[in-house]
């Protein structure tokens, strides 16, 4: 059976704070934006993007609530889960002398990790109003793509510091 990790109390930072504050606001003006174009929106949105950027398949309008839905359920769960380190998977050297170490960088990678899932999830839908009201014809693969680059270079070197401690 394993071991219950020791419980310690991390703390925000000024920059998770920081963090949280823009990627929320952003979120916000995101949704304001989708709210302002509602009337000026085809009925047919699109759902789905290829590879390529492309869209490839279409949906109902009110499909542009459900990828808020998502996005706020994700960031409330990524934003529990950085609450409570302890609830995490630690290697088994993890003790009560370097668990705030450990703590502390998985809250800190989970805080970055919850906050570019968001700000992902604002540019889909940025781009999916963008696409249906004809200001583009596909979405941006190389910003798409560098986002999604940008996330694995946080977890890996989030991983690699944790790696680290002893």
């Amino acid at each position: 059976m394993r071991k219950l990790s020791p419980h310690v109390d991390t703390h925000k930072t000024k920059g998770d704070r920081v963090c949280d504050l823009i990627a929320i606001l952003i979120f916000v003006a995101v949704i304001i934006y989708t709210l302002f174009q509602w009337n000026q929106l085809p009925e047919q949105v699109p759902i789905h993007f290829n590879g390529a950027g492309e869209v490839d398949n279409y949906g109902s309008k009110w499909f542009l609530f459900l990828l808020p839905m998502i996005s706020a359920g994700l960031f409330a769960l990524l934003e529990f889960l950085e609450r409570h380190p302890e609830t995490h998977n630690y290697p088994k050297h993890l003790s009560e002398t370097n668990a705030p170490m450990f703590y502390q960088y998985s809250r800190r990678l989970l805080n970055r990790v919850k906050n570019l899932s968001l700000l992902l999830m604002v540019y889909i839908q940025w781009e999916v109003v963008r696409v249906a009201l004809g200001y583009s014809t596909e979405m941006s693969n190389l910003f798409f793509g560098g986002f999604l680059a940008l996330m694995f270079v946080v977890m890996f070197f989030g991983v690699y510091h944790m790696r680290k401690i002893k």
